[in-house]
């Protein structure tokens, strides 16, 4: 009995001592989640919001205060750093039911078409969102969306299915400077500065399931043979529950293609309109608009290379000029 009740010591003590270095891990190597935390906070301070942009950080060029001087609405810009359609979907779900939405804006570029999902990044997003929630509230939160990826099965046989539950593993930054940042950004943050509201305030409809648009679209991707961009099936699947969860519920749907650097365009060579084509379609045929402003030529003038600072993230003062551009591509509607 003596025995047993030892063992059981041990055990404990080390589950104990292997909590406590993960956290210490945690804390000094995973890299912060500021984006994420900051689009929260910005939602967060919004009592109503009409116009909701997602997307992953190519949406970083829109500009809400821009967007609102000109078309008179209220809006929060949501895109992150690799936030993929299954992530910008989830955000969709979160606030549809407790905003009055009348449009959302997928922002994207065709390197979404490639990826299901970046759990990193997925994760770093959910849980910035319960920051300040309740502790258990948080942890039962991150504990579904962890279990919740064992439910696709191109995730179980890759590294990510058992770095999942060791977040130093999974965003890791191993620089002296960024485990500085990573600590003084932590110590920083003595109060999070905003609180989310988790019960829902409006009804939302769940559209009823139908596949045969989408395995119609598959199918074209399979024929058109692209040398410079693999489709993900999966990244079609999500875009597709998107466009009907807000056409259900009566909501715009807005995809837009934001400008990138020349040699972007330049690298899908012939297939850029194969592809450019292929999307407008499957938008507009679920009821949503497409814009792609890659090609609008009066705004590439006013946009040169050097006002890119990659290839696709511009300065501050391209940002007011594409804003201003897609303030006027909603106002159009």
């Amino acid at each position: 009995m003596k025995e047993h009740f030892f063992t059981a010591v041990r055990i404990a003590v080390f589950i104990f001592i292997f909590a406590v270095i993960m956290h210490v891990m945690n804390f000094f190597l995973v890299q912060s989640n500021w984006a994420s935390i900051d689009r929260w906070e910005q939602y967060s301070k919004k009592d109503r919001i009409d116009t909701l942009f997602v997307g992953s950080s190519v949406g970083w060029v829109v500009l809400p205060q821009t967007i609102e001087g000109i078309n008179n609405c209220t809006c929060v810009n949501m895109s992150t750093p690799n936030q993929f359609y299954k992530t910008s979907l989830e955000a969709v779900r979160f606030i549809a039911p407790r905003q009055p939405l009348d449009t959302v804006v997928l922002m994207t570029g065709f390197e979404a078409l490639e990826s299901a999902e970046d759990y990193g990044a997925a994760s770093a997003f959910i849980n910035a969102q319960y920051e300040t929630a309740p502790m258990l509230t948080r942890a039962r939160a991150i504990l579904a969306r962890r279990l919740e990826r064992y439910t696709d099965p191109d995730f179980l046989p890759t590294k990510d299915s058992i770095n999942t539950w060791f977040d130093w593993v999974e965003s890791y930054t191993y620089t002296i400077p960024e485990i500085y940042k990573n600590v003084a950004y932590r110590m920083g943050r003595k109060d999070p500065g905003y609180q989310l509201d988790f019960n829902e305030s409006i009804d939302r409809i769940e559209p009823e399931e139908d596949g045969s648009i989408l395995e119609e679209d598959i199918r074209k991707v399979r024929d058109m043979d692209l040398s410079c961009i693999d489709i993900d099936e999966r990244s079609l699947a999500r875009l597709d529950e998107m466009a009907s969860y807000l056409e259900a519920n009566g909501i715009r749907f807005v995809v837009i293609v934001p400008p990138h650097r020349l040699d972007v365009q330049e690298g899908y060579g012939k297939e850029y309109d194969v592809i450019d084509s292929y999307l407008e379609d499957f938008v507009k045929k679920r009821g949503g608009e497409y814009y792609n402003t890659d090609t609008d030529p009066s705004l590439r003038e006013q946009l040169p290379d050097s006002m890119f600072m990659d290839r696709e993230h511009i300065v501050d003062e391209g940002n007011r000029i594409v804003s201003t551009q897609i303030a006027i591509l909603l106002g159009g509607k």
